[in-house]
């Protein structure tokens, strides 16, 4: 979040007083030219006699994924050293490597001006992490759950008062929380928002193909499934999961809709001279607001912007960067083709217009939208015409605009349409009857990687 120009520590109580607060962390007026970023994860799977043999820990036992990667940290320069116990580790382009709470590997590439430049950072990041975990038998996997690991057995490793809350938050409501912070990857895709009319634009778009996206590259299929990775996060908890509410899209509303999300989602945590204490089921934020809590008093910039990191939509704005969270993990070879088309249909006008006008029709329903592209997926016979409208404009978009879409990986991300989209099928589709032989899964989500020798 950006830093707040006034006391982090003053009160809210108000609705207006948080509005202004998100008005100024969550939708920030900028002229910054429009940029790119992704967030990739990845499970680290041992293997042996080219099978899947458990996950190896962040911090325990040899080797750790901390171990690894700060041997790497020490002997290459692409990958630079953490600041002692701080669990993250800078990226010689800007990006950063972070963990999840089931050890998942986080890499959030730097902002860059064209899709090229995030592809670059992307495959000189995970060119050397996979050669340093390989070298240890370890292969990286990127896929929407993790197919061979139950996630009640995937132990917490993330020790901060936040996680330990947010498991207990999600535990309370089902097995689904466990999955999701445990068990799951994704491929986030970062887009700037922009201001004025061009953010009102992109924040309607980036919902709309929110589903879609989803469907389009679902890599997590179980029987009856396509993502399982999605119906877990639609499981998790309402307050704070989804998409807005509307009618049509003339109803959207950036700044009403981040407000009404972030007052009608239960706190999680509150932190007080370093001491965590648990929200409850139904306390909201309104109520915070409204009532205030006994102990900690009314709520400070500084809370709200603690609630903010702890909502989960679809489509999440932050600083004014749109997050599109809806994405599985998805074998690095594709990486860049959720890029291509989220990106293009957002900083192209003509696409926008074009995905309105076609995806407009399902702006009151995007939840239940959602719910078939994690059940049904391109199956659906609605939404594999809607997505592959989206793959359509997409693709124009990034013809028409070269200098920021390089062609080969338009060619490239044609491609894949042409093999999956534009066939009603996504990668879950390949992956799903390979799953009873783990060899064969591991040697198509990671061909250069899984079978490269024998522990």
């Amino acid at each position: 979040m950006s830093k707040l120009t006034y006391d982090p520590n003053s009160s809210l109580t108000s609705v207006a007083g948080v509005e202004a607060c998100i008005a100024e962390s969550v939708w920030p007026e900028t002229d910054r030219p429009d940029r790119f970023g992704v967030e990739a994860e990845a499970f680290p799977i041992v293997v042996s006699e080219g099978r899947p043999q458990g996950r190896i820990r962040l911090r325990d036992g040899s080797p750790s994924v901390l171990s690894v990667l700060d041997e790497l940290a020490t002997t290459h320069s692409e990958v630079l050293e953490r600041s002692g116990e701080r669990l993250a580790y800078p990226t010689r382009s800007g990006g950063r490597i972070t963990f999840e709470p089931g050890a998942q590997i986080e890499h959030a590439t730097a902002p860059s001006g064209t899709a090229l430049e995030v592809v670059s950072e992307l495959k000189a990041v995970w060119d050397l992490i996979r050669a340093g975990f390989w070298s240890h038998q370890v292969c990286l996997l990127s896929l929407g759950v993790d197919p061979w690991n139950d996630a009640e057995l995937i132990p917490q490793q993330l020790d901060e008062g936040r996680y330990k809350a947010m498991a207990a938050h999600f535990g309370s409501r089902g097995p689904a929380g466990a999955v999701m912070m445990g068990n799951t990857c994704s491929l986030q895709i970062n887009l700037d928002a922009g201001r004025g009319v061009t953010r009102q634009e992109r924040w309607v778009v980036a919902n709309l193909i929110s589903p879609f996206l989803t469907a389009m590259f679902a890599a997590s299929p179980a029987v009856g499934v396509s993502s399982l990775r999605a119906k877990a996060w639609q499981t998790l908890d309402p307050t704070r999961t989804g998409f807005p509410d509307w009618d049509r899209i003339d109803d959207a509303d950036p700044m009403r809709d981040m407000l009404e999300r972030v007052l009608k989602a239960d706190v999680i945590y509150i932190e007080r001279n370093g001491v965590t204490t648990r929200g409850r089921k139904g306390w909201t934020f309104r109520d915070w607001v409204e009532e205030g809590h006994p102990m900690a008093g009314s709520p400070t910039p500084a809370d709200l912007d603690i609630h903010l990191t702890t909502l989960f939509a679809e489509v999440r704005a932050r600083n004014g960067i749109l997050e599109l969270r809806g994405i599985d993990g998805i074998p690095q070879r594709w990486w860049h083709v959720p890029l291509l088309i989220a990106g293009a249909l957002l900083y192209d006008q003509v696409a926008r217009d074009q995905a309105m006008e076609a995806l407009g029709p399902i702006a009151s329903r995007l939840n239940k939208t959602w719910s078939t592209a994690a059940t049904e997926g391109l199956n659906d016979p609605e939404l594999r015409f809607m997505a592959q409208t989206v793959a359509e404009l997409g693709l124009a978009a990034a013809r028409r605009d070269s200098k920021r879409f390089d062609v080969q990986l338009t060619h490239s991300s044609e491609a894949f349409v042409e093999n999956f989209t534009f066939r009603g099928r996504s990668p879950g589709d390949d992956l799903f009857p390979l799953l009873d032989d783990s060899r064969a899964a591991l040697r198509w989500a990671e061909p250069d990687h899984a079978l490269k020798g024998t522990a």
